[in-house]
Order: C-alpha cells, then structure tokens, then sequence
C-alpha cells in the first residue's frame, strides 16, 4: 500500500484544522529537523491506518502564527487537535508505537 503525503498547513491555512471535526495531528518541523524527518516518514505510514485522522504538516519558518496560537518553540512537536481544540501535544522526537497509543487514546 502506498504511503499517502502530510497536508500541509500554514498560517493561510490553519481555519482548516480549527474548523475541522475529528481528530487531527499536525506535526510542526522544519526543514532542517533531522527528527521532523523521520516522524513526517511515521505519519504518513499511519496515514493508511486512520483514514478518518487528518495528518498534515506546518512549517516553522512559513506558520509563526500556528506556533503561537499552540505555543510551539521548538520543533518537532506533534499536536493533537480534535473539533479545533488542542487535546493533547507530544514535544520533541516520538517513537511509531507512541504515536499509535496516542491516536487510539484520543480518538
């Protein structure tokens, strides 16, 4: 099975994820965030499993705004939002099994 790609958030972009209902998980990184890399990697294989789950993915240089709307300093950070409420956040590098835990517990 194919691995599907993060939507991308931004700044322009984040009535999507607010306005939203369900679960979604954004993962706030940079380009140049090793650890970014390899959870970008892990949501977009999970992506297949929680077809209901929104997973996308913000900038940190292009979303200051989503940044400081979840108080994010440094990436990565993995945000669970359900109905457009932060319901749960995860800050710095994190295992595929936790993320997995973390979905079934807030879904």
């Amino acid at each position: 099975m194919q691995s599907h790609t993060l939507k991308k958030i931004d700044d322009d972009k984040i009535n999507e994820l607010l306005t939203r209902s369900g679960l979604s998980l954004l993962l706030i990184t940079s380009s140049w965030d090793g650890h970014g890399i390899i959870m970008r990697t892990l949501l977009e294989g999970l992506s297949n499993r929680y077809g209901k789950v929104l997973f996308a993915v913000a900038d940190v240089e292009d979303s200051p705004r989503i940044c400081k709307i979840f108080n994010v300093t440094n990436p990565p950070g993995l945000l669970f939002v359900r109905d457009g409420e932060l319901i749960d956040r995860v800050q710095g590098a994190v295992g595929g099994s936790s993320i997995v835990e973390l979905i079934e517990q807030n879904s």
